[in-house]
Parts: C-alpha cells; structure tokens; sequence
C-alpha cells in the first residue's frame, strides 16, 4: 500500500488493481477518477426503459469496482480494455434484464457511433480529472450516508463479484439478508438522485 495520497497518481492501473483487489480504497478511489470519463462515454451509448444516464454511470462504478478484484495483469489484456469490455457487459446486462430477460432487440440498443471519440483517448483534461474526483467524492459519501453499514457492505461484495452464497458466509448472515439488504440499497439508490 501507498503511504501518502498523492503519491497514487503516479502508480499504474495495474498496480491499483492490484491494491485495490487488496482492499485499499484509495487506490479503486484514484481507478475510478481515471476511469469516470471513459464510463460516462461508454453509458452515453446505450438506453434502458426506466434507466436515467446516472444509472448507467453507478453501475458502471461498480463493473469498474468488479474490474478491479479480477483483472489478471498476465492475462494479456490491458486494464484499461478489461474494464471498458466489463463496462459494456453490464450495461448490455441492464438492458436485458429490463426487457425481463428476453433477447433485446437492436433497435433497443442506441450506439452513437457517430462520435468519433477515441475510448482510449477519453481521459479528459486535468480539469476535468479534478471534477470527476470531486463528483466522486459526492457520491461514495451519499452512498455511505444513504445506506445502512450492512447495506452498504453487501452492496459493495456484489459488486466486487461476490455470489449471495459467499456474501452470506463473509458476514455470517443467511442468503436471504443478503438479498434483502441488496433489494433495499438498489431502491435506495433507485429514488435518490446521486447527482
């Protein structure tokens, strides 16, 4: 682990995948302000019933979140490519489910191919950067306000891949606390506009 905050900025994704696999907050903190811009871009491509752009990008939050706890460096890929595809595979999952598990049509599926913008280049200014931290930092502390210690605990395993199963084991709870805690947070979050 790092010892001063600052000095995060110089490490590589790769070795804050490696931390934050670890369990250190600060570095999936540094992860997520260099990946919100690319979230953003990805969620601006696709559209659900009953999903607003802010859903996509929370839930893109947490595939980065999941990126993190199985990315293999050895594994050939790049960090940055292993976490736009996981991006994308829940974003396409969202849709799914919100077509109640029926194949979704392409007409369902809205690409702005139109854009032109380089998903490797999306990084954004250091401006930028310094807003995408602080819009962070908002919504990890209405998160941890918004919902229960255990709330927020289960939603975080989820999304780090946990089944309900191995969340169940982890704080010594039955399957279906975990489902219920994970019903109340994904409402919560639901009605409250994380903005």
């Amino acid at each position: 682990m790092v010892d001063s905050k600052g000095s995060y900025s110089t490490l590589s994704d790769d070795v804050l995948a490696e931390f934050s696999k670890d369990g250190d907050d600060n570095a999936f903190n540094e992860l997520a302000i260099r990946y919100l811009s690319r979230i953003r871009f990805i969620a601006r491509k696709y559209s659900a019933q009953g999903y607003e752009q802010n859903d996509f990008v929370q839930e893109g939050l947490m595939a980065l979140l999941y990126a993190c706890k199985t990315y293999d460096a050895h594994g050939g890929s790049s960090f940055g490519n292993f976490v736009s595809l996981i991006v994308e595979r829940r974003f396409i999952s969202i849709i799914r489910s919100s077509q109640s598990k029926k194949a979704v049509p392409d007409a369902m599926l809205v690409r702005i191919d139109a854009l032109e913008e380089e998903l490797t280049d999306v990084v954004g200014s250091p401006e930028e950067q310094l807003v995408n931290r602080e819009q962070l930092d908002q919504v990890l502390k209405r998160l941890n306000a918004l919902l229960s210690e255990r709330e927020y605990e289960v939603l975080k395993l989820f999304a780090s891949g946990f089944s309900y199963s191995k969340i169940s084991q982890k704080l010594n709870i039955s399957e279906k606390s975990v489902d219920n805690a994970l019903q109340r947070a994904r409402r919560k979050i639901g009605v409250y506009d994380m903005s």
